[in-house]
Parts: structure tokens; C-alpha cells; sequence
């Protein structure tokens, strides 16, 4: 074959590639490329020629990288960069560098193939996959909540059976204790009436009265729970003489004081315009308590300040206190505080006193230290009759 003819057929090979080729040498001028890569970047053959490859791409540094070290080049995976063509527009491509040695001189030779199209396509794919992602993360979070929500369902259900565990408990020696003890006052009642002691009589006869006060009470405290747990709790203002009310219930819990133990109230409020029941069970839970977290000897405190727009109630105790630790779960549904557990008691009487003070729209709180006794502060708001 002639060397005219054979040079015909290369340049015919050349230019059917389908990829575009480009061959510059160590300055970086252009010594060589074929039409696919001319009409990829919209160049003719003379605008190219001589002309420094360097302005052709976005990143020149893979162009360095090439010259200073070919050899290694040579077998790096394909690279993916960005071309400018003539019309200054960037044109994502896949490149193959490589390296010829003519005539004793190393010329650096590019594959250059146009991925326009594929990029397209990933980034629909990647939008795709972004909403996809989304949607899941989306369905993953919803997942959760109602995992989570199941888990604390399961927990509350759990929680519930130990509360009714622990209320049968606590109930069953609640209602054992003061019906044993009308047994016995019951039993001493008949056998003083047999020796004409009436002083002894009258005695066990007031203890049977406040031990069936007491299981009444208790009975009003486990309708009361379920009132509050369902908001079902009615109001009933009326106008009533306060020191009337406080000294009834104090006369109710008498025979439950331990010995040398002494109610004393100080008020400057007489005549009250409120809800007369809900007091009542407001101050017997308070003075209960007193009495019970009490030794023998103590002295219990009931004042009652009178302000511009409230109503103040102090209950005070030489008790055994709350302990520390503990102090933020005394209003909790039968909780009982650790130093309390050898103490009758069904851990509701708190909770229902804080419902109810609630209801009246007002607020309860209390200071303790252990071992020293404890000041329970409840403040309503003082109402005008209508």
C-alpha cells in the first residue's frame, strides 16, 4: 500500500472512532485530534492545532498530573472530568490518558468519551433515589413513632398491673387494719360494759366511730381516684363558717391521735365563701398524714392566712419527713416514700389532695427535711358570693 494511500486509511480510522482523541505534547500543545472530538466541542481543525490544551478543561490539574507522572497515569482507572467547547459550555466527559513515544519524544495521548447523556440519566436516578430516600427516611420516622408509641403503651400497660398489684395490696391492709381494730374496741366495748366502766366505754366507742370515719374515708378516697382520673369532679360554692369546718375535722381524727399529740389551728379566716366538701377532704388527708408521719408528743400546725386575692392553708408537722431524693414523685399515684413503707397507708391520699386543689384552681407544694417534719403550703383563690 502507497504511503499517501496508507495515510488516506489511518486518518480514516482515526476519524471513525467513536470516541475523541486528542495528542498533545509535554508543553501542552495540541499536535493531534480527530473529528469526533472536533465536533464535540465545536472547534474546526485549525482553531485547535498549536493551541494549549490547558484552556480546554475545566481542571488542569489532571493535565499536570499526566506530564509529571505518565507511567503511573498509564494505569489509573478512567477518569470522569469537564470540558469547554467553543461556546464556553461545560461538557461532562470520561477520559483515558495515556502516553506515545515517537521518534524519541513522549507524546500524551487522551480518550475522551462524551457522558452528557448518563449524567442526565444519574441525576434523574439520584433525584429518584433522593425522593426514595426521603419517602423512606419519612416512612422510617413513622415506623419508629408508632414503635415507640406500641413500647410506651406496653410499658403504661405493664405499669398499670404493677399499680394494681401494688392498690389490692395496699388497700386489702388498709381496710384490715381499722376493721381489727373495730373488732377489738368492739370486743373491750362489751366486756366494759360488763364491769359498768363507762369512762372505758365511751373511749372504744369513739375509736370504733373514727376507724369507720377512717374506712369511709378510704372508701371516698377510691371514688374520688376515678372522679379525678376522669375530670368527673363537681363543684358546690357556698358561704360557711371555716373554723366550724376545721374544728369538725380535727374532732373526727381525735381518736386517732397518738398520745400527747395536739392539733392547734390559727386562723384569721372565719367565715369562708368556697367549696366547703373539698376543703373537708383536703385538710383531713393533710392532718391524717400529720398524725400518722408523727411521733408520740408532736405538735401539728394548722394555720390559715387570709390574703388580698387568696387563701392560704399550712399544714405543719415534727414528722419523719420526705428524704430528698424522693421529693418529686410525693403526688405520683401510690407512691410511698421508703421511710414510710412500715406506715399504714395506701399512697393516694396526696395524689387525690392535689386533684382536688387543682380543681379549685389553686396550687400545692411542701417543704420537708427528713427526720425533721414537713410544711405542706396550699393557696387558693378567694372567691366573692354572688
Amino acid at each position: 500500500m502507497m504511503l499517501t494511500v496508507k495515510k488516506a486509511f489511518y486518518k480514516v480510522c482515526f476519524d471513525s472512532m467513536k470516541v475523541g482523541i486528542l495528542v498533545f505534547d509535554k508543553s501542552q500543545e495540541i499536535v493531534l485530534a480527530n473529528e469526533p472530538f472536533y465536533e464535540l466541542i465545536g472547534y474546526h481543525k485549525n482553531e485547535l492545532i498549536e493551541k494549549n490544551i490547558s484552556s480546554l478543561f475545566k481542571n488542569n490539574q489532571i493535565l499536570i498530573n499526566l506530564i509529571n507522572d505518565s507511567l503511573k497515569l498509564n494505569f489509573n482507572p478512567i477518569l470522569e472530568t469537564i470540558i469547554i467547547s467553543k461556546q464556553k459550555d461545560e461538557i461532562p466527559v470520561e477520559v483515558i490518558f495515556g502516553t506515545i513515544l515517537y521518534k524519541n519524544q513522549t507524546y500524551y495521548k487522551i480518550l475522551i468519551t462524551n457522558i452528557s447523556f448518563r449524567k442526565k440519566q444519574e441525576q434523574k436516578i439520584s433525584k429518584r433515589n433522593y425522593k426514595l430516600e426521603k419517602e423512606l427516611a419519612k416512612r422510617n420516622f413513622e415506623l419508629e413513632q408508632a414503635i415507640a408509641k406500641l413500647q410506651n403503651l406496653l410499658q403504661k400497660e405493664v405499669e398499670l398491673n404493677q399499680l394494681k398489684t401494688k392498690f389490692i395490696s395496699l388497700t386489702t391492709h388498709e381496710f384490715k387494719t381499722p376493721l381489727s381494730g373495730i373488732l377489738s374496741s368492739a370486743e373491750l366495748l362489751l366486756k366494759y360494759a360488763n364491769l359498768n366502766n363507762h369512762l372505758k366505754q365511751n373511749e372504744h366507742a369513739l375509736k370504733i366511730k373514727a376507724l369507720v370515719t377512717r374506712l369511709n374515708t378510704i372508701l371516698d378516697d377510691l371514688l374520688t381516684l376515678e372522679n379525678i382520673e376522669s375530670g368527673n369532679i363537681n363543684t358546690t360554692y357556698s358561704q360557711f363558717n371555716l373554723t366550724d369546718l376545721c374544728y369538725e375535722c380535727i374532732e373526727n381524727l381525735t381518736p386517732l391521735l397518738k398520745k400527747n399529740q395536739v392539733i392547734r389551728i390559727n386562723s384569721d379566716v372565719t367565715i369562708l365563701f368556697h367549696d366547703a366538701k373539698i376543703l373537708t377532704i383536703i385538710i383531713t388527708n393533710l392532718l391524717y398524714n400529720a398524725i400518722k408521719y408523727s411521733n408520740e408528743n408532736r405538735l401539728i400546725k394548722l394555720k390559715i392566712r387570709e390574703l388580698k386575692k387568696s387563701i392560704i392553708f399550712y399544714v405543719i408537722d415534727q414528722g419523719i419527713g420526705i428524704p430528698l431524693d424522693e421529693q418529686n414523685w410525693v403526688f405520683n399515684r401510690f407512691f410511698r416514700a421508703k421511710n414510710a413503707i412500715f406506715y399504714p397507708g395506701t399512697g393516694i391520699g396526696l395524689n387525690i389532695v392535689k386533684g382536688y386543689v387543682t380543681k379549685l384552681k389553686g396550687n400545692i407544694s411542701f417543704k420537708s427535711v427528713e427526720n425533721e417534719g414537713t410544711t405542706f403550703k396550699i393557696k387558693l383563690p378567694k372567691l366573692i358570693s354572688k
